[in-house]
């Protein structure tokens, strides 16, 4: 593909989070494989070194696009009114809000992920009976008449999204199955040389990830709780269960086994993982991709994962564990077992390694990236 200038645009597009993480990189490829690249939200970027064109409405968007000469807009959210687009578009879905009225898959009462195929009265008997949704009017018919605005977008431009359980669960929602392709991610890329996860001490594990009640960390302790070698658990996030975490450690005598870093970021990402045997994902929601599982194989450690979501895509039987979400005994016993065999957890690292650098690799996602821009009406 020759030289384009391509676009990339979501409200808060240089917010915390994956979205942002995968712009970034993504971005940052293309740039060095000689497109031009322009960003465009309604915030501006947290630093400076990135230039972000500001937009005030999807009307503005679609002027600047143009008076940019475009080749291609490349959204990471939904716009109302993807015909009045003088610019061809296409859309990554990072989430499940193309199969969910939410966008979360998560059964609030009962703590566990949704399988429901979307149907508006399905979904409104769970928004009453497991409160996985607001059941204000208003905001009702904003949930529900999100799936209606998805479901017209992506009949008019091609969907890429961030797992095939996404493009599954699309398809079962009434998506077009030509319009809609599948395109992991891919891992980051880490120049430094492979290191042996720690054989001296006692075996660390990571958690990486917001303190919430869809991303596990309440199960994760009730396993750790039941651990029977030694291990030392580090927690690295932030959000609103950590005084709930903190007093179920003072309560189960893990206060001196398990430490609670807040937020990490830069330099101390890499630093705790590669300090561990293991990064423990133990999400209790659909979970569309998860990342963490690549960003632990690019610098060689194992995974210890729920098998939930687009999960299984990522962490590969090759260098991951899987059990299934909130069993307590599945997660201890794979926790257990890491401990117990430092020649697996290597092993598994190593591999994760390669595959990181082979399978997930930037070069090989920005080549299948090109190849589905071709289709976008240009």
């Amino acid at each position: 593909m020759g030289r384009r200038v391509i676009g990339h645009y979501a409200p808060n597009l240089w917010a915390s989070g994956g979205i942002a993480t995968y712009v970034r990189r993504m971005g940052e490829a293309q740039a060095a494989a000689g497109h031009e690249i322009v960003y465009f939200s309604a915030s501006p970027a947290h630093r400076g070194e990135r230039h972000t064109v500001i937009v005030a409405t999807e009307a503005d968007l679609y002027q600047q696009a143009a008076g940019l000469r475009l080749d291609l807009l490349h959204l990471h959210k939904p716009v109302a009114n993807p015909d009045a687009s003088p610019v061809p578009l296409v859309r990554t879905m990072h989430g499940n809000q193309g199969s969910c009225p939410t966008g979360s898959r998560y059964l609030v009462r009962s703590g566990t992920p949704c399988n429901r195929i979307y149907s508006p009265a399905g979904c409104f008997a769970s928004h009453l009976t497991e409160r996985c949704g607001s059941l204000r009017p208003d905001k009702l018919k904003r949930h529900f008449g999100g799936i209606k605005n998805e479901l017209r977008a992506g009949a008019r431009m091609h969907t890429f999204t961030v797992s095939g359980y996404l493009r599954d669960r699309m398809l079962a929602t009434g998506f077009a199955p030509e319009r809609v392709h599948t395109l992991l991610s891919p891992a980051p890329e880490v120049a430094a040389p492979y290191t042996p996860p720690p054989a001296e001490g006692v075996p660390r594990f990571v958690f990486l990830g917001r303190l919430v009640n869809q991303k596990g960390v309440e199960w994760l302790l009730r396993a750790f709780a039941r651990v029977k070698g030694q291990a030392h658990l580090d927690i690295g996030g932030e959000g609103p269960l950590q005084g709930k975490l903190e007093a179920f450690c003072r309560k189960h005598g893990l206060v001196d086994r398990v430490t609670f870093h807040g937020w990490v970021k830069g330099d101390a990402v890499p630093a705790l993982i590669q300090g561990a045997r293991a990064v423990v994902f133990p999400s209790v929601w659909q979970e569309p991709a998860g990342l963490v599982t690549l960003e632990a194989a690019a610098y060689g450690r194992a995974v210890i994962a729920s098998d939930v979501g687009g999960i299984p895509e990522y962490a590969l039987d090759a260098f991951a564990r899987r059990v299934p979400p909130n069993d307590v005994d599945a997660l201890a016993g794979a926790i257990d077992g890491l401990i117990a065999s430092y020649d697996e957890a290597e092993t598994m690292g190593r591999e994760g390694y390669r595959l990181a650098r082979t399978q997930f690799s930037m070069s090989q996602f920005i080549e299948r990236l090109d190849g589905l821009y071709t289709m976008a009406p240009l």
